[in-house]
């Protein structure tokens, strides 16, 4: 019994030493998962620490960045409205043919480049991504493809002359005048590749042309394009990375060159968004061919290129030029118009026609071998006093100025179709174009007396001031020009205006808080029109949150400031008759 109760006693103790072994064993474990845990939520408190850091830092970049957005869009729109403004200012002044060109031409480079303005600034946010397929988002409307173009060419003129190269477009009749896509990547995408052209060819030639097969009824048009140039060309051992933007090692590291490189790989991607394709090719004769090709819709009733002008058909033109390409593309569009044409490669050969037979009307260009264009005119207006001669001008060229009455039109080259049949027919009826205006003035008479107005100017800018007053007082209102917002006030307090122009970004006192003291001020409220080079997202919203009744974006259009003067001027009008009126009554 005593062996039996030991032994059991003995068991007893080692039970209870194994589960106080074990229970001790789990202590340890939950002590070390406690200490696992409480890594765990330090490791979890740290990731949310940086994770909130992170967004901070995130906020704090994105908020930089938008500031300068919005600095670089206000100090880059802000001369841009005094250049629009005088050129437009210019348009309505007494110009030559020549000098109302350049001056359109003027107002049409500033307009393309506010457009890249709002779309790389405002749009693109200077996010190189944006050139990703995924990323782009085509604006689709309709469109004259020859205006495309010929903006394209004007643009690329000066560069062209500036290296004695002669840049050259043909359109086949076959395009339409108005197609459906995106009109602004078009021209980027013309505008890299000439641009390209122009720095691989000196005193050579570029060549744009355009054509577009009629396509199955009910599908889109493809509308294809070829720039060629006769210049240095593409190296062989550079072409399998001409559309992929990766360079071989030993390529050079020129910001030229690889801008020129990317440029080509935001054209292909491009080109592949508007639903077609690009292609390179080395001519044998030397030089470059870049093809590409569009898809594009054709609006319903789109008509093609006017057969040409009625009752002038079989009128004889004599065609002088020395360069082939120029001397073919001339006789093909007089032809295309009904005209015959009569070509001479030489000013001696153009004398030998005229010698032989009758033309109405000779177009020659100004530069080439032996007796260039100039004494040419000088020649046939003594032998031929009564056949007119056009000039084909290099841009910049001021040479036929000692000589301008010889000619009855001066064309500054590439020469746009529509400017060289208007020539062409004025020539043929005798009608100098020189002293007549083509664009009309776009100041309506007595725009004042029918919308009288007292206006006040808030405007810091030198330059726009001077616009500002000068278009003000071509409509016939005498305005009166504050520099900043405490003298806005000052003047606010002495004189009653019916309308504020109002500048946002000023010396002092901004525009926002002189408004915000003006509606807080004044009795009799005046009329508050923000004008305003700050155009970013949200601007318009805080100029309306302060106070002000409308919002205008500079560079100001001289028809939308007609029209925001008219619609503000009618509701002026009618509350003093309200109140006149109510007056009456009492």
């Amino acid at each position: 019994m005593l062996v039996f109760a030991g032994t059991f006693i003995g068991l007893f103790v080692i039970v209870c030493l194994y589960l106080y072994a074990s229970l001790n064993g789990v202590k340890l474990r939950n002590q070390e998962l406690l200490l696992q845990l409480e890594a765990l939520n330090t490791q979890l408190d740290l990731s949310a620490e940086k994770e909130i850091k992170a967004k901070r830092e995130a906020d704090i970049s994105f908020n930089a960045k938008g500031r300068l957005l919005s600095v670089l869009s206000h100090e880059i729109r802000s001369p841009m409205n005094g250049v629009i403004g005088m050129a437009t200012l210019l348009e309505e002044t007494d110009l030559n043919p020549e000098q109302r060109e350049y001056a359109a031409t003027i107002r049409d480079c500033s307009s393309k480049l506010l457009s890249n303005v709002n779309d790389i600034l405002i749009n693109d946010m200077l996010d190189y991504s944006k050139i990703d397929p995924e990323g782009l988002e085509m604006r689709n409307k309709q469109f004259d493809i020859r205006n495309c173009v010929e903006e394209v060419m004007t643009i690329m003129a000066g560069k062209a002359a500036a290296v004695h190269s002669e840049i050259l477009y043909s359109i086949a009749p076959s395009v339409p005048l108005q197609v459906v896509g995106d009109y602004k990547r078009l021209q980027q995408v013309i505008l890299n590749l000439i641009e390209n052209a122009i720095k691989a060819t000196a005193r050579g030639e570029i060549l744009l042309a355009v054509n577009c097969p009629v396509p199955p009824e009910g599908e889109l048009a493809r509308i294809s394009f070829q720039v060629t140039d006769n210049g240095q060309g593409v190296p062989e051992e550079k072409l399998p990375h001409l559309f992929s933007g990766r360079l071989p090692e030993d390529y050079s590291t020129k910001s030229q060159k690889i801008s020129k490189g990317f440029g080509l790989v935001i054209c292909k991607r491009l080109v592949e968004q508007m639903g077609g394709g690009i292609s390179f090719a080395r001519r044998p004769e030397g030089g470059s061919l870049f093809s590409f090709s569009i898809a594009v819709k054709i609006p319903a009733g789109a008509l093609t290129a006017p057969a040409g002008p009625i009752g002038f058909e079989g009128k004889q033109i004599l065609i002088v030029d020395d360069n082939e390409t120029s001397l073919s593309l001339l006789n093909t569009q007089l032809e295309e118009w009904k005209f015959l044409p009569v070509i001479a490669v030489s000013a001696a050969q153009a004398l030998e026609s005229l010698s032989q037979i009758s033309v109405d009307l000779v177009i020659t260009d100004l530069v080439m071998p032996g007796m260039d264009g100039i004494e040419l005119g000088i020649v046939i207006n003594k032998s031929y006093p009564k056949t007119p001669v056009i000039l084909l001008n290099s841009i910049g060229d001021e040479r036929y100025k000692a000589h301008a009455d010889i000619f009855s039109a001066v064309i500054n080259k590439p020469v746009k179709q529509h400017v060289l049949l208007d020539s062409v027919l004025a020539g043929i009826r005798h009608t100098d174009l020189r002293s007549t205006s083509t664009t009309p003035h776009l100041i309506p008479d007595g725009f004042s007396g029918k919308y009288p107005l007292k206006i006040l100017v808030a405007e810091d800018n030198p330059v726009n001031q001077k616009w500002i007053k000068k278009i003000l007082s071509k409509i016939g209102y005498q305005c009166e020009i504050a520099e900043n917002g405490n003298i806005v006030m000052e003047r606010v307090g002495l004189e009653k205006y019916d309308l504020i122009l109002m500048d946002v970004q000023m010396p002092g006192m901004d525009g926002l808080e002189a408004t915000r003291m003006i509606r807080l001020c004044l009795e009799v409220q005046p009329v508050i029109i923000a004008m305003t080079a700050n155009a970013m997202q949200g601007d318009r919203e805080e100029c309306l949150q302060s106070g002000m009744n409308d919002y205008i974006s500079k560079p100001v259009e001289l028809q939308a400031l007609l029209s925001m003067l008219e619609k503000w001027a009618l509701s002026i009008l009618e509350k003093k008759a309200l109140l006149k009126n109510a007056k009456a009554v009492r």
